[in-house]
């Protein structure tokens, strides 16, 4: 094997060549794939040296893939907590063998290297190949990748691997002095028998009335409902749920007991902890068949509405609880008998299972066992004992219960038991377990409060004095405000007897938490406990570490058990203090280094370092590590990570999750990691010790001895340290954050790239003798930020707290109280951060809501009032954010308080659910604030030359001469003029008619001349029929003619009936007067047409009105005329009763009436059989001829007018004989039409393709023409369904609308089909009078080969694919569906018809395609963000030229770039006018020249183009049809038009990529348009009204979205409301752009909310220049 490694390689390579040689070390690599990658990644590097094009960066020219390391995912967490500490790109390259073609594959990736400049972010590669490989993580100085990095760093290689040595359980001492210790149902007996008259607890309510029970009613009541469970024979272990509001204490327990008795598994639910849904899911869940539930719980199931119409909901009667068994127990009484009786208790394993919620809100099952519990008593009443202190004068926490110890009363007159005050919810968790179940074990006086009665100030306070309180069991967010309040008003803490409140009576205050709040300890301990009278404040204060997700068991508190003598000790002077100060820097990197001297000058230290309080030691019988929660490996003495705890005495299992059961509880340690980090040790310096190896390994294998590797861990989920062997918790897991260090440049901007700060000189550190002052000097001062990085390397990733940036920001900022901070998925290299703060500020709904209901809006200037204070708001937490943590969360989103989730069972914030509603979208965020101004340059990829266009001389030529060197290596003796992207052409001069092939159907100068040909030579043929329902069209007078069936002689009769009408017209009409035609689709449409051909008229056909905006209709309708000087408007008897008898658009009618021309109404014209085109001949050459020396090739015939567009709306092409006779020829050659098939035209009949359709090519082909009007067909689509079926309709043209339309009117059919036949198959004579014809079958499209659906554009072939799955009962395949890409002056520029293969995809790089290349990737190895999939549109027709063309310097573009779609065709349009709504036709002389382009001089080759304005490219492809034939076809593939292109630091994106990407962030997005405005980067959405007050949350989703995806930043999002009023459709912003803007600037829309981003590319560009200077 060659491990050896060439000098001469770039540092990069040999990096590369190290990994490689670890992961075959590692055994991750066999022989074969060692030495194929090996030579790969010589070779590879031999291509990009021989070619000096290439060197400008060859550190990432080669394809590269992310190195897979072994990383286990913690549940509600986004990230890895440790990143491997890897060099700039820890890669390894792809196995494939190497081929020609790959290496130019290789090459080509290069290209991008010259032209865009990636600020680190690698967006330049696809980044499934970067991940973690720009950054450094500092969290854990000791991982695998140190000993194997080739970097040159000394510091990553001279630490050597020192695990921290587990804290060991320490012994469970049992007292017997307190007597035998039993189950609960035992337990409460002896409490019956021996103490039944006490008062076991006492339940105060809301307005503070007492409830009591005493033990004998208590356990009576028990054994009573566990009679009742018997008598419904449940067996053993069944589960019943417990229905009761926390509250009902009294009623709960009593319940509880009673399953403890029965030895069933006790199950609580309620509405105050669980939605409906959860309470359903559970019921599955545990497969209950029975609830016991209280009278109150009962009234609340009985009088559930609705929240939608507030309609009642009969839950009980429904079906599901109807299968359910409820059983109040607030009357059942007492079971008299269990006096007489000792029972014997069979008490189950399980006693019950409380569901509490994932970081993520998923519901989980905690196994609650009656051992645990016993043991957590056990350990906590020892504990509680242990603190005793000499002047108490109640001892023993623990009551016996089989014997009845003496009364001893003290001055207050009770017993000598402890009060226990408990303000936690008693029927779940912390609250439930030590309170309800504790004070049964423990035989006291429980006193359960309801939470209102301490939210008022004083409350707490006086329930303290009145109940002589020994212990207090509450929650630390409680205590903090109840606190807060007595400071605010100590007055109000004195009782109603004036007299001070007393809290001698203290013995011990449990506060439940996980992580401790410094500041709330020291108002506790010194401005409260002590105020009030507390004997040992410092000592009673108690916080206790408790598991909320996993039941609610406490793993540690204060006590004085001793037996520490295996813990160890880190500093003997701080010992016994519970405090530690920690320097804040090195804690980001997650190391722990404590100062005495800090805590000396705590008030000067702050700045520095942070102060942190231990909850003391692990709970006896315990062992606890800190461990690496990515690897299983125990971290180096003194470092942060995960505590691990082992133990018989906590939760070991959640119900029914077997996978996380396994993951959260049976975690293991990973000793073959920790050895191979210890082996790897002995490879380094010799300066390193070896005894010191040797003393960690035996070290390490004694650690192996003590906690076996088959030992089971519960993963706690917090992360934490030990300290001379005491627990430090700093977060839990989902509440932590890596964030790249910033720095601070000259220019008061802010980076990551630490290769931007200048080099300092290097700081000496004295080294220490212990582990932890060596790997302090291992890791430099902040200040040293150069010398952290190694080489290539450029960032520092750092570790943050939430509690410490919330403690931050709520002590400095009044109005802010809670926090809640997460990285977003995208991006994950720049741990982008969003920040979500609770603040006053920000009102909710409910507070802008009027006592009656009514929403109340705010004036204009509370608006601009609320966002100055909003702006202020968030400016003072950004500088904040900066002086105390030197971080800056991307964005920072303000919600009113009290709106974001808490935790299960606490009153602290759940940031993983937070972050899922974030994520959603369902945040109620009244401002978002975003801070990208400056940071943002290290993330967002951009050109090298950020100044100039991807088509720009410069680029291009750079380009052009790269690409050239490319084609060159392939084949060195190519013609590069054979590379050019052309399509050839196939000219056609002559078109035979299908019947008479003698005749030549292009000798024929206008379409009327072989419309005569026709009626003479094929009269009696069918010509043209309507299409629809005939007997409903002629019963309405309303509605138009209908002819059926109309042959070409007949049709000539018609066109002569209208002739006549002309011609005898008493306001005549002269030759070219210009008449406008607004009808719909029918043979009378198509007549006079030919009628008005005949009479030289300029026809401009029109579709009918949109009743909906006939306002709009009208207005353009007279621009036209106007514009055009129209003499005569032809209308069919729909139209023209639209005007007269539809009572709003006659009144509009008749306000515009006076510039509208005289209107026929052909409709009423009578066909007369003996009027025919002949004899109008003589009148029609003397009155409408063309006037001398005009020739009838040059003079416009028909104006088209498409609206579709409203950028090209105003330009109106005009069309000539001649081009119309060409275009016909184009279609019919291309599409091999005959007069076998028949023509359907249903849509666009007043333009292009489908005016040709319509009018012209069934009489220039000879086949028969079916009319559909488009309106007929929506409202009933059978006859044209059935049409498709019956019909030899070989080429269908469809809008997408339309096709959108048809598939569902046909899919509707289908099912009314099926049902009917379902229907007539049951009687017996059905067979025989069905008609097989009458019956829609599902292959109705069988006979159709050629479905065209045009697209201007890039091809929507999501829609088109997502139609076909929807609607998958229609049979038909993509082969028959057939993209046309039409152009305003050219109606068919490609197609893909009868090319007889399916689409072509092609995915293309999206970072590429920005440079201008166009490179295709392999989408089964890259993220569906990285590239962008388009299928093609075709070959070109006949008689057409397509050419890609540089938009810039004109000349044709090379195969691998894209440029300009250039054409040359006979079907381009003749002319063109623009209408300007004041009566003129205009032209531009842009378009003009347009229509005339030529190359460059250099390689002009003769042909005069038509530019297209849009971008594409032609690829050559080479494939198989169904035939499994081989073709070889030159595809063009359209990417966008140029004027929907934006560019933003010299790269150029596509917006309707861009905006495809914002309508997928959320699904109330309904419209957006991305455009560029004033130099901003704005973005307009229309949302759906079910998202109001949840568009700042939205404005961060579009904004991270578009920076993930394509690596830009929006600078403005506008959220805007449509007004009903119009002139576009709702649905239409993609076509309506300009029109959307224009409202918009001219404040037409109605904004509903405007959030800024960004300040705009030119900040953008000035600090790029900056730092180019600085550079």
């Amino acid at each position: 094997m060659d491990f050896s490694i060439p000098p001469n390689l770039p540092l990069d390579i040999q990096n590369k060549l190290n990994e490689l040689i670890q992961d075959y070390k590692d055994e991750n690599l066999t022989v074969k794939g060692y030495e194929t990658k090996r030579k790969l990644l010589l070779e590879n590097h031999k291509v990009h040296t021989t070619n000096p094009f290439f060197s400008h960066n060859s550190i990432n020219s080669s394809m590269t893939m992310s190195h897979k390391s072994n990383v286990m995912h913690i549940p509600g967490r986004n990230q890895s907590l440790y990143l491997n500490n890897v060099a700039a790109d820890s890669t390894s390259t792809m196995s494939s063998p190497v081929s020609k073609r790959e290496s130019i594959a290789e090459m080509q990736h290069s290209i991008y290297r010259v032209t865009t400049i990636n600020s680190n972010s690698g967006f330049s590669t696809p980044r499934r190949y970067k991940r973690k490989s720009s950054s450094i993580q500092l969290s854990l100085p000791f991982n695998s990748s140190q000993y194997n990095s080739s970097d040159g760093s000394e510091e990553s290689n001279h630490v050597v691997y020192d695990p921290m040595f587990p804290l060991l359980p320490r012994p469970l001492e049992e007292k017997k002095s307190n007597g035998p210790i039993g189950s609960l149902p035992l337990i409460v007996r002896g409490r019956f028998e021996h103490y039944g008259s006490e008062n076991a607890m006492i339940s105060v309510n809301s307005k503070g009335k007492e409830t009591f029970i005493s033990w004998d009613k208590l356990y009576l009541r028990a054994e009573k409902v566990a009679n009742e469970l018997t008598k419904h024979k449940l067996y053993r272990m069944d589960k019943v749920l417990l229905w009761y509001n926390k509250e009902e204490i009294i009623e709960f327990t009593v319940a509880l007991l009673g399953c403890f008795i029965a030895g069933m598994v006790a199950v609580p639910i309620s509405f105050e902890s669980y939605s409906l849904g959860e309470i359903i899911e559970i019921i599955k869940l545990t497969n209950s068949k029975f609830i016991l539930l209280s009278n109150e719980c009962h009234k609340q199931l009985d009088n559930l509405h609705s929240t939608s119409n507030n309609t009642k909901i009969k839950l009980i009667k429904n079906e599901f609880f109807q299968q359910i068994t409820f059983l109040k127990t607030d009357d059942l009484g007492t079971y008299s008998k269990a006096k007489k009786s000792t029972p014997t208790f069979d008490i189950p394993n399980v006693s019950y299972i409380e569901f509490t919620r994932t970081p993520l809100g998923r519901l989980s099952g905690v196994v609650m066992k009656h051992k645990i519990l016993i043991n957590q008593f056990v350990i906590l009443s020892d504990i509680l004992d242990s603190r005793s202190m000499p002047h108490w004068k109640k001892k023993n926490i623990r009551r016996p219960f089989d014997k009845k110890i003496p009364q001893q009363t003290s001055y207050t007159g009770l017993a000598s038991r402890f009060v226990i005050l408990n303000t936690l919810d008693p029927t779940r968790s912390t609250g439930l377990i030590f309170g309800v179940l504790f004070n049964i074990f423990s035989g006291n006086l429980l006193i359960s409060v309801d939470t209102a009665l301490i939210e008022k100030p004083g409350g707490y306070e006086n329930l303290v004095a009145k109940y002589r309180a020994d212990i207090l069991l509450n929650d630390q967010l409680q205590l903090k405000q109840i606190v807060i309040n007595f400071l605010e008003n100590p007055e109000l803490a004195i009782s109603k007897k004036k007299q001070k409140v007393d809290f001698s009576c203290i013995k011990c205050c449990l506060t439940s938490c996980t992580t401790i709040d410094t500041e709330v300890t020291e108002m506790v301990v010194h401005k409260w406990l002590k105020n009030l009278g507390c004997i040992d404040a410092p000592l009673c204060y108690s916080p206790m570490l408790t598991l909320l997700d996993f039941g609610g068991i406490f793993i540690s508190t204060r006590d004085q058990l001793g037996h520490l003598e295996n813990f160890p000790i880190h500093d003997s002077k701080l010992r016994l203090q519970d405090q530690v100060f920690v320097n804040k820097e090195k804690l980001k990197s997650n190391i722990v280094e404590s100062s005495i001297t800090a805590m000396i000058n705590s008030s000067s230290s702050f700045k520095d370092y942070l102060k942190l309080e231990t909850f003391g030691f692990p709970i006896p019988g315990m062992t606890l590590c800190v461990v690496n929660p990515d690897d299983n490996t125990l971290v180096p003495d003194l470092s942060v990570g995960e505590i691990w705890i082992s133990s018989n005495f906590v939760t070991d299992e959640f119900y029914q999750m077997d996978k996380v059961n396994d993951f959260v509880f049976k975690a293991k340690l990973n000793y073959p990691k920790m050895f191979s980090f210890l082996s790897q040790s002995n490879e380094l310096p010799e300066r390193s010790s070896s005894s010191n190896i040797s003393k960690i390994s035996e070290k390490l294998d004694t650690v192996l001895t003590v906690c076996p590797a088959n030992t089971p861990f519960l993963r706690t989920k917090l992360m934490g340290f030990v300290y001379n062997g005491k627990i430090y918790v700093l977060s839990l897991i989902e509440d932590m954050f890596l964030q790249n260090k910033l720095v601070r440049l000259p220019n008061w901007s802010h980076t990551s790239d630490l290769s931007k700060v200048k080099k300092v000189h290097k700081h000496t550190h004295s080294s220490g003798k212990n582990s932890i002052s060596s790997r302090a000097s291992t890791i430099k001062d902040d200040s040293t930020a150069k010398e952290l990085t190694t080489v290539g390397s450029k960032r520092q990733v750092q570790t943050h707290y939430l509690q410490q940036i919330t403690e931050t920001v709520v002590r400095t900022v009044n109005t802010v109280f809670e926090v809640s901070a997460f990285e977003i998925n995208e991006n994950k290299d720049e741990h982008f951060l969003v920040m979500v703060v609770e603040s006053s500020l920000a009102k909710s709904k409910e507070s802008m809501t009027s006592p009656d209901g009514v929403l109340i809006s705010m004036t204009d200037r509370q608006k601009a009032q609320f966002e100055k204070s909003m702006n202020d708001l968030t400016d003072q937490i950004y500088r904040i954010l900066w002086i105390f943590h030197k971080i800056q969360p991307m964005c920072i989103v303000v919600v009113p308080k009290d709106s974001l989730p808490r935790r299960y069972c606490s009153l602290e914030l759940a940031n993983s659910t937070v972050e899922k509603k974030f994520l959603n979208g369902e945040l109620q965020s009244k401002f978002v604030k975003f801070q990208f101004d400056n940071i943002i340059l290290d993330f967002v990829p951009h050109s090298g030359y950020y100044n100039e266009s991807i088509f720009s001389e410069h680029l291009s030529n750079l380009r052009r001469t790269c690409l050239g060197d490319i084609i060159k290596a392939k084949d060195p003796n190519i013609d590069m003029k054979s590379m050019w992207q052309t399509s050839g052409i196939d000219y056609r001069d002559t078109s035979l008619d299908v019947k008479d092939r003698t005749k030549k159907l292009t000798d024929f100068k206008t379409i009327l001349e072989i419309l005569e040909w026709r009626i003479a030579n094929n009269g009696n043929e069918a010509a043209f029929t309507d299409g629809g329902n005939s007997t409903y069209a002629n019963s309405n007078n309303n509605e138009n003619n209908f002819h059926s069936k109309v042959s070409w002689k007949s049709f000539g009769h018609i066109v002569g009936s209208f002739l006549k009408k002309i011609v005898g017209s008493k306001v005549p009409l002269s030759p070219n007067d210009r008449v406008i035609i607004m009808c719909d689709n029918s043979v009378e449409y198509v007549a006079i047409v030919m009628a008005c051909f005949y009479c030289n008229f300029v026809i401009i056909p029109l579709p009918i009105f949109d009743e909906n905006n006939v306002g709009d209709e009208f207005q353009f309708l007279t621009t036209i005329i106007k514009s055009y000087k129209v003499k005569r408007i032809f209308v069919d008897a729909r139209t023209h009763n639209l005007l007269d008898n539809h009572p709003a658009t006659n009144k509009i009618y008749k306000r515009y009436k006076a510039l509208i021309p005289k209107i026929t109404v052909f409709s009423k014209i009578k066909i007369k059989s003996d009027l025919t085109i002949r004899i109008f001949k003589n009148t029609l050459l003397k009155r409408f001829s063309y006037r001398p020396g005009v020739k009838s090739n040059t003079s416009p015939c028909v104006v088209w007018v498409n609206q579709k567009y409203d950028t090209l709306s105003n330009i109106h092409v005009t069309m000539t004989h001649h081009i119309l006779m060409n275009s016909c020829k184009i279609l019919k050659e291309t599409l091999q039409l005959s007069n076998d098939s028949s023509l359907f035209s249903v849509c666009s009949h007043t333009f292009g393709i489908g005016f040709l359709n319509s009018c012209l090519l069934g009489i220039y082909v000879g086949s028969t023409t079916s009319l559909f009007a488009l309106s007929d067909v929506t409202a009933e689509p059978r006859d044209f369904l059935f049409g498709l079926q019956n019909l030899p309709v070989k080429d269908l043209f469809l809008e997408l609308n339309t096709f959108r339309m048809l598939m569902e009117k046909a899919s509707m059919v289908l099912k009314s089909s099926a049902q009917s036949r379902g229907t007539k198959s049951s009687s017996k004579d059905s067979g025989k009078n069905s008609s097989k014809s009458s019956i829609l079958r599902a292959d109705f499209m069988r006979n159709i080969q050629n479905l065209m659906i045009p697209f201007s554009t890039r091809p929507d072939t999501v829609t088109v694919e997502n139609l076909l799955r929807k609607y998958d009962s229609i049979l038909i395949t993509s082969t028959q569906i057939n993209y046309v890409y039409e152009h305003h002056f050219n109606a068919l520029i490609s197609l893909r018809s009868y090319l007889d293969i399916p689409p072509v995809d092609l995915y293309l790089d999206a970072v590429s395609l920005r440079e201008g290349i166009v490179k295709e990737v392999d989408p089964s190895i890259t993220n569906e963000t990285e590239y962008i999939r388009i299928q093609d549109s075709g070959t070109v027709p006949v008689c057409t030229d397509v050419s890609i063309t540089n938009p810039e310097t004109l000349l044709p573009c090379f195969d691998g770039e894209f440029g300009e779609i250039w054409c040359c065709s006979e079907g381009n349009v003749f002319d063109y006018y623009i209408s300007d709504g004041d009566k003129k036709l205009l032209k531009d002389p842009f378009i003009t020249q347009q229509f005339k382009s030529k190359f460059d001089k250099k390689v002009d080759n003769g042909l005069t183009y038509l530019r297209t304005g849009d971008l594409g490219f032609i690829k050559n492809v080479t494939c198989k049809n169904s035939e499994g034939t081989p073709i070889n076809l030159n595809l063009l593939f359209v990417l966008g038009s140029i004027n929907e292109t934006i560019e933003v630091l010299g790269l150029t994106h596509f917006v309707s990529d861009l905006e495809r990407t914002v309508k997928a962030t959320h699904g109330s997005i309904i419209n957006c348009i991305i455009s560029k405005a004033g130099g901003l980067l704005v973005c307009l959405v229309q949302c759906s009204d079910s998202v109001q007050g949840k568009l700042g949350n939205i404005t961060s989703l579009i904004v991270s979205g578009l920076l993930n995806v394509h690596g830009i930043v929006l600078d403005l999002c506008t959220f805007v409301k449509m007004k009903t009023s119009r002139r576009y459709n709702v649905s239409d912003w993609a076509n309506n752009r300009t029109t959307v803007m224009e409202d918009w600037f001219s404040q037409e829309l109605e904004i509903e909310e405007q959030y800024g981003i960004n300040y705009g590319e030119n900040i953008s560009i000035y600090l790029l220049s900056d730092f180019e200077k600085g550079n």
